[in-house]
């Protein structure tokens, strides 16, 4: 029976290698990628009714290969395998914003999307998703911070989905593969010079390993044993790792910039620091209700900056940098703004799922970016981002909420390898409005922890130089089996959360 095949990144590297391969094996293609057909006629499986030219950057890319799909009366989709990606390499001040935004665009937010969107009813009923992250998530990544936070949402998304669609015959399956002699590395301005690119593992060979792995449809899995080794070890000695302290601070506390700060967690995080001398920087989308935080902290005789501003827009963002441009340069940054969506990923519209990445994921690494490019940021500064205990469990039910914490969890890595001062927290149930809002179980809310509670557990590990923190004995109980037992872990978070949707 022939295979109907979907690629993305389909006109280079391994995508190319993949569709040459899977063209001579008799499979019917559809090819997505950005160059234009009349450059792609070297290959006779690029033609007009099998190739859709399409900027994956672009927010509307899912609905344009689903509508050329629809075009081509194209029969379901047997296999969709993801794997259009860019890189970048170099200091996160180096990178361009807009360089930025287009990377997590391309290699979150439209494999992401393109799922959704053919999820509806273009795939076959045991489709086998095919998502090619890659080994570099296993470790810390200074150099390649976005890229790899990029990799690491998407492996999060990947374990949650599975979760979501395991009563299911669809295969949702994560390749892991490592360096591979692609042109991806010269356009990521990698100085192949001190890399010795002929040592890489040439595109084709990392196909047919590919094709080898979906053959055996193992959930999750790395191109060949030394790949193997360095992503497993690098997941099992994170702890061990970032169990060393931050190198203490020189200076007294100063301006401390705190997102989404008008209300839950974000406001008990202003008092906490307010109350230890530090002025705040709040930023809310809020207007009202960071005033109404702002003015409690001064009423406590805090100081209190307020800054107005939709982070899930690139321009709210920016105006972040512009209002905070000239200024003292920040003694503390806390990355805690962000929202959820909870349900059927499937089910769920789309716009609100990528205004969860938006917020999330692309907002704190723009901010940090631009932040450490203007030299906003104090060499002695501590950094701290809210991941969530998702990352330690997984959460069916909000797979595009995992992903973002996920990437946010190895970006905060990053940077720690890179010199800078880090703490992330993966907070379990906290009792917020907006825990409420999400949660498809409020009866248990009572044994939610309290944001100012929260607040003092991050106040103390910052003061203690800790690079992560899980707060809370509970927590810590629930992240441990996440680590030890996965599937046991995975089968519980379905049972409490997902199973409880439409009940």
């Amino acid at each position: 029976m022939t295979k109907t095949i979907l690629i993305t990144g389909a006109t280079d590297g391994i995508g190319l290698a993949l569709a040459r391969q899977y063209y001579a094996a008799g499979a019917q293609l559809f090819l997505v990628g950005r160059r234009d057909l009349a450059e792609l006629t070297s290959e006779p499986f690029f033609t007009p009714t099998t190739y859709c030219q399409v900027d994956l950057a672009d927010p509307d890319c899912a609905s344009a290969v689903s509508a050329f799909l629809q075009a081509q009366a194209a029969p379901p989709i047997d296999e969709l395998i993801l794997n259009a990606g860019l890189g970048y390499t170099g200091p996160l001040p180096d990178q361009p914003p807009a360089a930025l935004a287009e990377l997590l665009a391309v290699n979150v937010r439209a494999p992401l999307a393109l799922t959704h969107a053919l999820a509806g009813g273009q795939l076959a009923p045991a489709a086998h998703i095919v998502f090619i992250s890659s080994v570099v998530v296993g470790w810390p990544a200074p150099n390649y911070a976005a890229y790899a936070a990029s990799k690491a949402a998407l492996d999060g998304f990947v374990r949650s989905l599975q979760l979501e669609w395991q009563d299911r015959p669809v295969t949702i399956q994560l390749i892991h593969p490592g360096a591979t002699r692609t042109g991806m590395h010269a356009k990521s301005g990698l100085d192949l010079s001190q890399m010795k690119p002929d040592r890489f593992m040439p595109a084709e060979e990392a196909a047919r390993r590919i094709r080898r792995l979906i053959e055996q449809g193992r959930p999750e899995a790395s191109l060949g044993f030394l790949n193997t080794l360095i992503y497993r070890s690098g997941r099992w000695l994170q702890p061990l790792l970032e169990a060393r302290p931050n190198p203490r601070a020189t200076h007294p506390p100063g301006r401390c910039l705190i997102t989404g700060f008008g209300a839950g967690i974000g406001q008990a995080l202003a008092q906490q620091y307010s109350q230890a001398g530090y002025a705040i920087v709040g930023v809310d989308n809020d207007g009202a209700a960071a005033a109404a935080t702002a003015d409690a902290i001064r009423a406590a005789g805090g100081r209190c900056q307020v800054i107005v501003a939709d982070l899930s827009q690139t321009a709210g963002c920016q105006a972040v940098l512009d209002d905070l441009a000239g200024g003292e340069p920040l003694a503390v940054v806390i990355q805690n703004a962000g929202i959820s969506a909870f349900g059927h990923f499937e089910k769920m519209a789309w716009s609100g799922q990528e205004k969860v990445l938006a917020l999330n994921l692309l907002a704190p690494l723009w901010l940090t970016a631009g932040l450490l490019a203007a030299e906003l940021i104090r060499p002695d500064a501590n950094l701290l981002f809210l991941s969530s205990l998702s990352h330690h469990t997984g959460y069916p039910g909000a797979s595009v909420y995992a992903a973002t914490k996920d990437g946010v969890a190895h970006f905060a890595r990053s940077l720690g390898a890179a010199g800078w001062r880090t703490l992330t927290i993966f907070p379990g149930p906290t009792r917020t409005e907006h825990a409420r809002r999400y949660s498809p179980d409020n009866s248990q809310e009572g044994r939610r922890m309290l944001p100012a509670t929260l607040a003092a557990h991050i106040w103390r590990a910052q003061q203690r130089r800790a690079r992560r923190l899980i707060p809370g004995a509970s927590n810590k109980v629930l992240a441990l089996i996440g680590r030890l037992a996965p599937r046991l872990m995975g089968a519980m978070m379905r049972r409490l959360l997902y199973e409880k949707i439409d009940v």
